[in-house]
């Protein structure tokens, strides 16, 4: 018998496993598509032992797009202006696990130890993702099904392929969730978490708004100040909190946001330096990555003034993102990318509905900013509410994302940024789904045949599903499996 973070546990090793074994079998299956794409330069001199071909043959289908990018990365550093686009935190850990593998296991070369460690750390990571995960909905619903359904469907996510192929998915999405949990907690040393996710992905920055947030709701209750639900917009009622903050609120909110940027601001110092200042010298570099600098017309660090250093803000990464990937404001409306679109609608529309959702049924308190209840007009009207009003900054914090990636990214990656930043997801197909345990109280969140099972779920063994369900099972499910398929043979996917 397992208790319910137990079970999600052992699922989430379960999907990492098929995950794994379904990468595998279309790698060997389907011949590999010859994209276009950055494939990193592979050192030539560098032994190949029997060791590291049964590495290949188990993890290649992992090393596509992005991927190449990280291990190259991890290996030379930021040797081309295009690599700046990708943040170090992920590369730097797969530097420093696949060096302890080199002398733990030195049957291996490098390589084959960096892919190793990329793979140990996703798992680690989704693994804790989805307990944190598990224990966030928890938080937030009050309702142990209701989190343990939740986080099931975490393990089963549209993106799953990403959080266990060589992205940063996975370490995003944990330190995300950990963020949430924390500044709901109110976490003394929440900046430390929120530095990490802000140096593994570029809208970790949006993370900072939770321990704000949930530092002015503390002090909201603290205060009581049950007199100002009288205010009937955004402007008074934030007026009145900062009449209240005191000098200890102002130092902990300020504290917070410095602390947390700053490792993203010596980034940003350390990108100029190198590519803006630093003279090139042809020996810091091994000539086959000199080799492919030259074939494929990359701009090396330090050889000549990009543009992007004579800017008033020298900041690499929108530039390099504009430059190289045409990432702007609108850049992909184009009818050759209708398909992109009709892929990445399914977590729109799911998120939208979940937000839409949400605004409907407290539309008369979302001028308190979710800080606290409006009363009832009369107190014998209680109507029993599908959302917690505790929701009200993931519902803020999910709108951006949406905005941001109808307008400003290619569209289709909204699957993978949606599912490892935001709840919202999870929570709505968690409510949506039909699957209702009448056992014992203390088994209400699985049957009495799963809950001893370290892999069988409801969705696995529900004897009826709703068309709602057939819907939420398909998407999940099929784009797990096709997602393995197209990614793993250099297909273009999410």
């Amino acid at each position: 018998m397992y208790a319910p973070r137990k079970k999600i546990l052992w699922f989430a090793i379960t999907t990492r496993i098929v995950i794994l074994k379904l990468q595998v079998i279309f790698n060997v299956l389907i011949p590999d598509h010859h994209a276009d794409a950055f494939k990193r330069p592979l050192d030539p001199t560098e032994k190949v032992a029997l060791c590291d071909q049964i590495v290949n043959f188990l993890f290649n289908g992992f090393t596509r797009w992005d991927g190449e990018y990280f291990l190259h990365i991890a290996r030379y550093g930021y040797t081309y202006e295009n690599t700046l686009a990708f943040y170090p935190l992920y590369p730097a850990m797969i530097r420093i696990v696949a060096v302890i593998l080199t002398k733990a296991l030195p049957l291996f070369n490098m390589q084959s130890s960096m892919i190793i460690a990329a793979i140990l750390i996703n798992f680690v990571c989704f693994v804790k993702s989805a307990i944190i995960f598990y224990d966030l909905t928890e938080c937030i619903f009050q309702n142990t099904t209701m989190a343990y359904k939740a986080a099931i469907l975490y393990c089963i996510n549209p993106a799953s392929i990403f959080f266990s192929a060589l992205y940063s998915e996975s370490m995003f999405a944990y330190l995300t969730f950990y963020i949430m949990l924390g500044s709901i907690k109110c976490m003394p040393n929440i900046y430390f978490p929120l530095a990490l996710s802000i140096l593994t992905r570029s809208n970790g920055i949006v993370n900072i708004g939770f321990p704000i947030y949930f530092e002015l709701h503390n002090l909201c209750k603290s205060e009581r100040i049950e007199k100002y639900r009288r205010k009937h917009n955004v402007l008074s009622i934030s007026w009145q909190i900062l009449k209240l903050m005191k000098l200890k609120n102002y130092i902990t909110i300020l504290s917070t946001i410095i602390i947390s940027l700053s490792p993203f601001i010596l980034l940003q110092i350390y990108n100029y330096m190198k590519f803006c200042i630093s003279t090139f010298d042809k020996s810091s570099l091994p000539a086959h990555v000199l080799q492919y600098a030259v074939e494929n017309n990359l701009i090396l660090a330090g050889k000549t003034d990009s543009i992007w250093c004579n800017a008033s803000v020298p900041l690499a990464y929108s530039y390099v993102q504009k430059t190289y990937w045409n990432v702007g404001f609108l850049r992909y409306y184009q009818f050759k990318q209708i398909p992109n679109f009709v892929l990445a609608l399914p977590i729109l529309y799911i998120t939208l509905q979940c937000i839409k959702e949400f605004i409907s049924e407290y539309r008369d308190e979302l001028h308190l900013l979710g800080f606290f209840n409006s009363k009832a007009k009369r107190e014998s009207i209680i109507k029993v509410k599908k959302y917690p009003l505790s929701m009200f900054v993931f519902v803020v914090h999910g709108l951006f994302l949406i905005m941001f990636c109808l307008f400003f990214v290619h569209i289709q990656v909204s699957t993978r940024l949606l599912a490892s930043a935001t709840p919202l997801i999870y929570w709505y197909c968690a409510l949506t789904m039909s699957h209702k345990c009448i056992n014992h109280i203390d088994l209400q969140y699985e049957s009495s045949e799963n809950i001893c099972s370290k892999w069988k779920v409801f969705f696995l063994s529900q004897e009826q599903y709703t068309l709602q369900d057939k819907f939420i099972l398909f998407y999940f499910i099929g784009y797990t499996i096709v997602g393995c398929f197209m990614f793993s043979n250099f297909l273009p996917w999410t």
